[in-house]
């Protein structure tokens, strides 16, 4: 009857054994001649050889197991029937890891308050294994030190490895159903996957590796710990937990990585290299590409934009040249219609003479205007010799004096000048100026070097009577400013001056070129 009732104790215990976790260590109920309760962390849930129980973590702790109460536990093992409780106090037992003996012979310890807690009945063994360490703990009668029991703790040295691989993209996913299949069995291929034969792996640019892990029979699926680093940050980064599917959604192209994995509670660890390929513009060849591409654009840009600006000048200036043609040649028939009126004049007053003269040196000029119609420019020497020509042919209408004073430091044959800039001003001087004084007229012309600056300085001694002339608005005087302001337009740096004052002793038209001289 006390047999009978032994058992049934026992088969309560065992029917309220359930699946749980106790935080990060496990239960578990070891049913033998000598009932035993363990906590351990990580473990295989089955035994080896029939007897021995492998566990992944570094402690364990092993208590008698009360025979009353159901623990509730996590895996259960069942190897004997137990012993009649009556004959516990008959008993020791000791413990040894590898062969360094840890305790004597013992008797049972035996708890009698609290017993719902662990260490239930009573405290056997509170220890850490390392690595490839086995703890066998042994219990055998008193009396005659027959041997009852024998239980064996293996820790091997178990390490993650991965089974297969595939590349995805970044947003892609597996479905319910192969995460299932992935997490309950990885011996099989699953469709996409790849077998990785070795620690290295290429990844091609823009994918992301997802791993399936070699399942062992663990009590976790959720045990596997890793950490993933580049090659380029020696810093260790933090451990994170994972299940036997692991995806790596932070891998980014042109970049090596290292990644290491490891069970829980263990210290040794697998290490795989991964190595994310470049984008082709992330490739050396691409990189040089860049750089030629960076270097031409340097060079390029600014000369495109520097022979951009020298075109736009360019044409610029031939508008320019082009306007200042064009008010050049509008000056020759102004010059004309007022010879014409000079000849009709003489003629008029039947001066033959005088009238054929005119002509002659009026042609004389015409020839000299016409030839240098096309160009800008002309010596200083050949429009002073053009200037005096003109005032010649004045001077046999209204028979005044003039003076042309050259300073000595001027070399008027090495000096550009524009041609007939300075006619309209002594044309206004005599017509509008000197023409009723006769004799007693004067017109006075002076060149002076003032560094490197052209000074042109024209007077008269006559007395405007012509509002517009007065004003500068004759059409001698708005074509002179017309051909400044074409000039100052080509030429910026050669800063020029007009000035004409008006006053009761006469006239002074001042033209200044600034920086005209070399």
């Amino acid at each position: 009857m006390k047999k009978l009732l032994l058992y049934g104790c026992l088969f309560l215990c065992c029917t309220h054994t359930i699946k749980g976790q106790n935080g990060n260590r496990a239960v578990i109920t070891y049913i033998a001649e000598i009932p035993i309760i363990i906590e351990s962390g990580l473990y295989i849930d089955t035994l080896v050889n029939g007897k021995t129980l492998h566990t992944i973590s570094g402690r364990i702790s092993i208590a008698l197991a009360p025979r009353k109460i159901a623990i509730l536990s996590d895996q259960y093992f069942k190897i004997a029937n137990p012993i009649n409780s009556q004959q516990l106090p008959g008993i020791e037992y000791r413990y040894f890891i590898n062969d360094t003996l840890r305790n004597h012979w013992f008797s049972l310890p035996h708890r009698k308050t609290d017993i719902t807690k662990f260490p239930y009945a009573g405290l056997l063994a509170d220890t850490s294994i390392r690595t490839n360490e086995k703890l066998v703990i042994q219990f055998r009668y008193k009396r005659n030190q027959k041997m009852i029991q024998q239980t064996v703790f293996s820790r091997p040295e178990l390490l993650p490895s991965i089974f297969s691989y595939r590349q995805k993209e970044q947003f892609d996913s597996l479905d319910n159903r192969i995460q299932s299949k992935a997490v309950k069995d990885s011996k099989a291929l699953l469709a996409g996957f790849d077998t990785l034969k070795e620690s290295r792996l290429t990844i091609l640019p823009g994918k992301h590796p997802e791993f399936l892990f070699k399942k062992h029979s663990l009590n976790k699926d959720s045990c596997i710990q890793f950490r993933l680093r580049k090659v380029s940050n020696k810093e260790n980064t933090a451990w994170n937990l994972t299940g036997h599917l692991l995806t790596l959604n932070t891998i980014t192209a042109n970049t090596a990585y290292i990644l290491e994995v490891k069970y829980l509670g263990m210290d040794a660890c697998n290490t795989y290299r991964i190595q994310a390929l470049p984008f082709w513009y992330q490739t050396a060849w691409a990189m040089i590409l860049f750089m030629i591409l960076g270097m031409i654009a340097l060079v390029g840009l600014p000369y495109s934009f520097y022979t951009y600006k020298l075109r736009k000048e360019k044409q610029k200036r031939a508008r320019v040249q082009e306007q200042l043609k064009t008010v050049q040649s509008q000056l020759n028939p102004h010059f004309v219609y007022n010879a014409l009126s000079s000849i009709e004049g003489l003629v008029t007053n039947k001066e033959n003479e005088r009238a054929n003269e005119y002509l002659a040196v009026f042609s004389d000029i015409m020839r000299d205007t016409l030839k240098n119609s096309g160009v800008l420019f002309i010596s200083l020497s050949q429009d002073i010799e053009m200037l005096e020509k003109y005032i010649r042919i004045e001077q046999l209408r209204f028979d005044f004096k003039y003076t042309i004073d050259i300073d000595p430091l001027l070399d008027p044959g090495a000096i550009e000048f524009p041609p007939m800039l300075l006619q309209p001003s002594i044309e206004n001087a005599v017509r509008h100026g000197i023409s009723g004084l006769g004799s007693e007229g004067v017109i006075s012309i002076f060149f002076h070097k003032k560094e490197k600056a052209l000074e042109i300085i024209i007077k008269d001694n006559g007395i405007k009577r012509d509002s517009k002339i007065k004003e500068g608005h004759g059409y001698g005087m708005k074509f002179t400013n017309e051909r400044i302001n074409n000039l100052r337009k080509l030429y910026k740096k050669e800063k020029i001056d007009y000035q004409l004052i008006h006053s009761e002793n006469g006239t002074m038209v001042t033209f200044f070129f600034e920086n005209w001289i070399q």
